[in-house]
């Protein structure tokens, strides 16, 4: 929701992640940045630093955008989007800066940048550059990384895909510095009232151009610690000198997306903080697709994408009867993969149709997921935007409760519409992911997979499904605070894949059962032939059970291992409380010890004054197949934990 103060000279919007002002004494240029969560703000500029803090140095002398005053007006505001416009003169009025600025309730701001010389004097240039300071200094827990131009790939089994490169996960006082403009840069950052990180920072650029088409040679960007303050440079032209003495004009468009976590559900809940999806349990249907033919599409498609995955020839769709398989072992959403379409594509080599293959069948399977109380999300790709044309959703589908499972979420796939190594529309991509809510109403579902997820990626989304890439395994299987930087908990909702193929097996596991349970995950066991429901979701079946216990819906997670909150408190790092809050004045806890070897100890303590529930409610032990009953007691409104096993969870409830 949208907030906006006009205070002399000074405009201020207000989303429910953060809080900025611009300063037309100042250039325009933002000089107020707090970021927000359910609780708290930080503030994160000081002293002088402004965003994007525009520097320029003509003819050896240097000029600072926030040392001149500009022209700065409210286009247009309404409660989803503020439009500002910017401009100002440097260097005796031979350069001018227009800036148009749109802010977004989701908590992202984009800013076209155009830089005009009139040629009437000429001058050397010597810099451009755009330079963001963050106060960091408070901060408990901070990790940065950066997405570079240079290509990183993805073989699979018949083909290869390009991605942007990844340096992720880097302790702030690592820096980094390269010749180009990385297209996208973040910090996660974290308070005293988390284990990790409560909000993400995130910093996009479209284009690697230099200015007056200068060799990219030219520009560069760099990051890390500098003091106590976390420091991106964007330089535009940096290292060289061009005289400029005719008209040039420079455009870019660059953008600032500031998340927290997602742990509310309703209707009119914020959208910095909306997760249609708390605490679903998934039945993700995966059914072969492939036809062997020599004519187009087919004679593209492979038969499989991964070495240890059978041929994915197609072979008829799933019995009705499935759907019921899945709903009576708790299964609450069902997703229904590629194979849906008449021709399901692959990664846009050919693209996929979006035309329903068997409408009477799927009619059939999506009606009786409604009976069944089930919603239902049909795959769709991030990279082909044109599916939006199609009309399946409104002809099949129910608004504002079925939604969308779009894999390759990101506009950093080659495939996405003009995406180059000199190009991607960080901008457009976020339009088309609003439009996509919109569509499907703002009580809908959206589960967005890509390799890494990222603040761009989930801003219009409900939760990412994690895992995709084997090399990205072991940091989320491996430690806490690894688990939940790349599930990037801080900007959205979170599900790990599931573990159906060899080189997913561990996502099937213990381990990422009690992962699931300490971070409010699900995971997503698959349906799919020849394989009993009833044994593909085994490993999730203790949580699921845990969840159906709760009655009504789930509107609120208390999880302090990102989300600041007054509910619930455990000193020790490894018991990880995770607490839902139904619509039914009920609230279930679960507590999971996240340590590989040893047993744990502590108390958790319930503060019921910051729950939905009745004023003399009283706490109760849960004995559920899977979870450890024997090694909790309850004390008042504490749960004490005697030797509760590695990779082992217990529940309560309050009521």
């Amino acid at each position: 929701m949208l907030k906006i103060r006009r205070d002399g000279r000074k405009i201020t919007v207000e989303t429910g992640s953060g809080k900025l002002t611009w300063n037309a004494d100042k250039g325009g240029e933002i000089v107020d940045f707090a970021c927000k969560n359910e609780m708290e703000s930080h503030k994160l500029l000081s002293g002088s630093d402004t965003i994007c803090g525009l520097r320029f140095v003509v003819d050896g002398k240097a000029y600072n955008l926030s040392e001149t005053k500009s022209k700065l007006t409210v286009e247009s505001s309404d409660n989803e989007r503020v439009v500002i416009q910017n401009e100002a003169k440097i260097a005796g009025g031979s350069v001018k800066i227009t800036q148009r600025y749109e802010i977004f309730s989701e908590g992202a701001v984009f800013c076209e940048q155009i830089i005009d010389t009139d040629g009437k004097k000429s001058f050397t240039l010597n810099e451009i550059s755009m330079n963001v300071f963050l106060d960091i200094e408070t901060a408990k827990s901070a990790k940065w990384g950066y997405f570079t131009r240079e290509p990183w790939y993805k073989r699979d089994y018949s083909t290869t895909h390009v991605f942007y490169g990844l340096d992720l996960y880097k302790q702030p006082a690592e820096t980094s510095c390269q010749r180009e403009l990385w297209p996208l840069a973040s910090i996660d950052l974290g308070w005293d009232k988390t284990k990790f990180f409560s909000n993400k920072i995130e910093f996009v650029l479209d284009e690697w151009i230099g200015f007056n088409d200068a060799p990219r040679q030219y520009t560069m960007s760099c990051g890390g610690k500098e003091g106590n303050k976390w420091a991106l440079h964007w330089y535009i032209f940096h290292g060289t000198q061009m005289k400029i003495s005719e008209p040039v004009r420079y455009r870019n468009k660059w953008g600032m997306l500031f998340l927290t976590s997602r742990t509310q559900s309703g209707k009119g809940v914020d959208p910095a903080y909306r997760n249609n999806v708390l605490g679903c349990r998934v039945a993700h249907c995966m059914y072969p697709y492939a036809l062997i033919e020599n004519q187009w599409p087919w004679a593209l498609m492979p038969i499989k994408q991964v070495a240890c995955q059978p041929p994915q020839l197609f072979k008829g769709n799933p019995d009705i009867k499935r759907v019921d398989e899945a709903a009576d072992l708790g299964a609450n959403l069902m997703i229904i993969h590629q194979f849906w379409m008449r021709n399901p594509g692959t990664n846009c080599e050919p693209p996929a149709d979006y035309v329903v293959k068997d409408p009477k069948w799927f009619k059939a399977f999506v009606d009786r997921c409604h009976q069944r109380n089930m919603r239902v999300l049909t795959y769709i790709r991030g990279c082909e935007q044109y599916q939006m044309y199609q009309t399946w959703f409104e002809e099949y589908m129910k608004r504002d409760w079925d939604g969308f499972y779009p894999d390759w979420n990101s506009p950093h796939a080659m495939g996405f519409t003009k995406t180059s190594l000199l190009h991607w529309s960080s901008y457009g991509y976020f339009m088309y992911l609003r439009a996509m809510r919109k569509r499907i109403g703002e009580n809908g579902a959206i589960i967005g997979h890509t390799g890494f997820p990222f603040a761009l990626s989930q801003s219009c989304l409900d939760a990412a499904l994690c895992g995709e890439l084997s090399i990205k395994h072991d940091e989320l299987l491996t430690v806490p605070e690894s688990t939940a930087y790349f599930s990037c908990f801080d900007c959205s909702g979170a599900h790990l894949i599931g573990g159906n193929l060899k080189d997913r097996a561990e996502f099937s596991g213990k381990k990422a059962a009690a992962i699931c349970c300490a971070f409010g995950m699900t995971g997503h066991p698959v349906l799919e032939p020849g394989v009993p429901f009833a044994k593909a979701s085994e490993y999730m079946r203790p949580l699921w059970n845990a969840m159906t216990s709760l009655p009504g819906d789930i509107v609120k997670l208390h999880n302090p291992a990102y989300c600041p909150t007054n509910a619930v408190y455990c000193k020790n790092f490894w018991l990880f409380p995770s607490l839902w809050q139904s619509n039914q004045g009920k609230a279930l806890l679960l507590i999971t010890n996240l340590e590989d070897k040893e047993e744990m100890n502590g108390d958790v303590l319930i503060n019921t004054e910051e729950l939905d529930v009745p004023k003399n409610s009283k706490l109760r032990i849960l004995n559920i197949r899977g979870m450890i009953s024997e090694s909790v007691s309850i004390k008042g409104k504490s749960v004490k934990i005697k030797n509760l096993p590695p990779h082992s969870s217990c529940v309560v409830m309050i009521e």
